[in-house]
């Protein structure tokens, strides 16, 4: 790997960290340099402003995921079994990405302003379909509900999921449990996704 890559890719983790942390608004490039060990020059020399390097951080943690998500396809897998790979990866990815989380949280409070200018739809559009695939694959074999609403489904996997790591805090302190450990989130995930198969499986005539 070139210096100038290397010297990049410190940049964007260490804008990754702080985005996380402030969102884009309360991060400071000053921050970002000092966590890269990096001349604030070089950051501007790479990527112009500080809206760019937000751009380019959300484009990267949806890659991120997108990585994980395009390994499942190559598996051959019933449409059932594929539900269940789906959402424990999801789960999986979520519980060791915590800055991906924050970044999607702080994105959402600023109504998504910035997320058209990424490549983040391009990304998750891909796997959205891949989902949504999967689903209609398993009306066509038989195997699911043939009334499934594709959209509403897709819809409520992804927001079962994210809103576990979204509510993580609170919730550990409202209902006096520790949901942050790594069993917790397991086990959650094995009642997500043995609700959202008991909605979608035919009942057996």
């Amino acid at each position: 790997m070139k210096k100038s890559d290397i010297t990049k890719q410190k940049i964007l983790e260490a804008a990754e960290a702080e985005f996380s942390e402030s969102g884009l608004y309360g991060a400071r490039v000053d921050s970002i340099s000092e966590r890269a060990g990096v001349n604030k020059r070089m950051i501007y020399a790479y990527f112009v402003n500080k809206e760019q390097l937000y751009i380019t951080v959300l484009t990267g943690v949806y890659n991120r995921m997108a990585q994980e998500e395009k390994k499942l396809l190559g598996c051959r897998l019933s449409c059932e079994d594929m539900i269940r790979r789906i959402i424990a990866m999801y789960f999986d990815f979520l519980y060791h990405n915590p800055t991906f989380v924050r970044m999607l949280m702080w994105e959402n409070l600023n109504n998504a302003s910035y997320i058209k200018s990424s490549e983040a739809g391009i990304v998750k559009g891909y796997s959205l379909k891949m989902l949504s695939d999967t689903i209609a694959r398993g009306i066509y074999e038989g195997v699911f509900r043939p009334d499934i609403d594709l959209e509403r489904i897709v819809l409520s996997i992804n927001m079962f999921c994210f809103s576990y790591f979204s509510n993580i805090h609170t919730m550990s302190y409202l209902m006096q449990k520790d949901l942050e450990s790594e069993t917790a989130v397991r086990r959650y995930a094995g009642y997500v996704t043995e609700m959202i198969l008991k909605f979608l499986l035919r009942m057996p005539k």
